[in-house]
């Protein structure tokens, strides 16, 4: 038995004995019991490890008002997440790694001075969290004292093992909600009763060992109980960890794989949401429960009114959400009944762990409830809404007026924002006020704005400056692609890939439009049914070709099957940097493709070339292209190769 498995058993041993003597029956004599303390207190001294819980440590109950915020001193960053093995492999590549389990709990930051614990704080946003250094002292696995004098900061998690939830288990949901209410409760002495445990999975100062398995070790050395890790291959390490964390009672929800070589981790920098020395691969979307406050009705540019779900805010992975896209009448009522009420209980996960959903609702039909119903006017214009039933059977909220403004603003911002023309300075919010101001009524409008440029300068929040560079990116927008002009009009499930497709059997506008006028059958094309070929067909060109009559729209994207014209066919390419022969990485990507190559987004085994002007850089795809003998080309290797 190792001095820190002694100290435990000891540690036990006097508190069962207390309660026993305390409840009026005595186990031992006094004489047996200040043996053990004494072979306790002397083992204490000689390793340096107090435990909170221990009869030597005179536990300082404390009650505060409120939970003072804090600013972290190191940053407490999130991890980037997948759901994919094979990300993990491309992420780990031929490097070492630890693989460790996932904790489902409260992250925590502890650090001590002169071998004292002094703070204990939450991880909150990343940057503030709050001061839980009262409940800290009470817990049994945070050492109140350590055998080190220096400087000492450890992150880690505060959970509640199985076998401590089970007396709780009928009062609350689960065990991380339970851990993270029970570590901010104000009293101290209740929040000790909660049985919680401190799992340490880095030590972020105080230890300069080059290795993360090293740090690992040193604080369990120091007397701090380290989260359950493996470094063997990461196919069997998931199984295996989710078998061990079982037995021994660990709520998870994951694993984390970092990089085991510090330095290299490091040199990867970070985004402002995670570290890029490590990634977490999740089991499962988590649910979290919150109460529906409201149901929105928001319009898209066909008019269609989508039903969001307002609730209560939830903390998702470090962010905030209360929204919720409901997608249709038929998904709404499928998920909350067909009498939504203010305050229904409903769960929220975020799909591929990005976009907020409701997945279940807990629903009834209670006279006393208010009740959301499917509103009779827009909630923009104040017209008419009509309810239409497709022919696969979805059922969506229009509005029946065409002039709706909520029509408007979003058909223009569908044309000027990135899916469009790109037109920049034309934000949603500008355009509305454009539209209030009465100076676009329709898209074709806003080539009409320099007309009111005198009168724009004036408005509060523009300048002749912000203007001018409006102006001068309308004007821009002049001359522009068929493949982006096609996919900024609006035809109903017609974005960039499917113009890319048309544009290339269509040299010009007028090509395409004549097209549409003959009736052609675009089913024939890969990836066109007859429902993509009858929107297409059906959609109202006017507007279109009033727009298209004073642009100059280009074509450079017309398919040549002679590979010696495509010296790219097959080729793929990631782009990382900044790019100075082009306008911007866009246009690369734009130029690569006209040649026949794919553009990804990031670095595999896959990959023919990485560009980057910046060979010497230590970019993540940089690192991993070397590592992966993939060639690394400045912009006029790569030219000079191609042409």
């Amino acid at each position: 038995m190792t001095p820190q498995e002694t100290i435990k058993n000891l540690i036990e041993k006097l508190n069962y004995y207390t309660k026993k003597y305390d409840e009026g029956c005595p186990e031992i004599s006094d004489k047996e019991w200040d043996d053990l303390y004494f072979q306790l207190a002397a083992l204490e001294n000689e390793t340096g490890i107090y435990e909170s819980n221990s009869p030597t440590q005179k536990v300082d109950y404390q009650v505060v008002n409120e939970l003072t915020k804090v600013e972290h001193n190191h940053k407490m960053l999130s991890l980037d997440k997948t759901k994919s093995v094979d990300d993990l492999l491309s992420f780990a590549g031929n490097r070492d790694v630890v693989i460790m389990a996932k904790l489902d709990g409260l992250t925590c930051s502890l650090r001590y001075l002169n071998g004292k614990l002094v703070s204990a704080e939450t991880r909150g946003n990343g940057a503030i969290g709050e001061d839980i250094t009262h409940n800290a002292m009470v817990i049994p696995s945070i050492p109140r004292r350590i055998n080190y004098l220096d400087e000492l900061v450890v992150d880690g998690e505060i959970i509640c093992l199985a076998k401590d939830f089970e007396s709780f288990a009928n009062e609350y949901k689960n065990s991380r909600n339970f851990a993270a209410g029970s570590i901010r409760l104000l009293n101290s002495k209740e929040c000790q009763k909660r049985n919680l445990t401190f799992i340490a999975w880095d030590v972020i100062k105080g230890c300069n060992k080059d290795r993360f398995i090293e740090r690992l070790n040193f604080a369990g050395e120091l007397g701090f109980q380290v989260v359950p890790w493996v470094s063997e291959n990461i196919n069997y390490a998931i199984g295996d960890m989710q078998d061990y964390c079982a037995t021994h009672g660990y709520p998870i929800d994951g694993v984390v794989v970092k990089f085991d070589d510090i330095a290299y981790g490091e040199s990867l920098g970070e985004t402002a949401h995670h570290f890029k020395n490590a990634i977490a691969y999740k089991f499962y979307d988590e649910e979290y429960e919150t109460k529906l406050r409201n149901i929105e009705w928001s319009m898209g540019r066909t008019g269609v009114l989508t039903p969001v779900a307002v609730y209560d805010d939830i903390d998702i992975d470090g962010s905030v959400c209360n929204r919720a896209n409901l997608h249709n009448i038929n998904i709404m009522t499928d998920l909350l009944g067909s009498n939504p009420y203010e305050g229904e209980k409903i769960w929220i996960y975020k799909a591929n762990m990005i976009i907020p959903q409701v997945s279940k609702a807990e629903k009834r039909n209670v006279a006393d409830d208010i009740h959301f119903e499917i509103p009779k006017v827009c909630p923009i214009c104040g017209q008419p809404t009509q309810i239409h039933e497709s022919d696969s059977g979805t059922v969506e909220l229009y509005c029946s007026n065409l002039n709706c403004d909520g029509k408007l603003v979003n058909k223009l911002d569908h044309f000027c924002g990135k899916k469009g023309l790109d037109i920049k300075g034309l934000s949603i919010a500008t355009l509305d006020k454009l539209i209030d101001w009465g100076w676009v009524n329709r898209i074709i409008d806003i080539y009409s704005l320099k007309n009111h440029a005198n009168e724009w300068v004036l408005k509060p929040g523009f300048g002749e400056k912000s203007v001018q560079n409006i102006l001068n990116a309308i004007e821009a927008s002049k001359h522009c692609s068929l493949e982006a002009f096609i996919a900024a009009i609006g035809i109903p499930m017609v974005g960039r890939t499917i113009a890319k497709q048309l544009v290339k059997h269509f040299a010009t506008y007028d090509d395409f439009y004549q097209a549409i006028c003959n009736k052609f059958d675009f089913s024939q094309f890969d990836g066109f049914a007859d429902s993509k070929s009858s929107t297409i067909l059906n959609f109202d060109y006017a507007e279109a070709n009033e727009i298209a009559a004073i642009l100059d729209i280009y074509n450079d994207n017309i398919a040549n099957d002679n590979e010696n014209n495509q010296p790219l066919a097959g080729k793929k390419i990631v782009i990382t940097g900044s790019v100075s022969k082009f306008k911007n990485r866009a246009e690369l990507q734009a130029f690569i493709e006209k040649l026949g190559g794919k553009v990804l987004s990031s670095v595999s085994k896959n990959v023919d070339y990485l560009i980057n002007n910046n060979a010497a850089s230590t970019s993540s795809k940089n690192i991993a292209a070397k590592q992966m003998g993939i060639p690394i080309l400045t912009e006029d290797e790569f030219l000079e190769k191609v042409n």
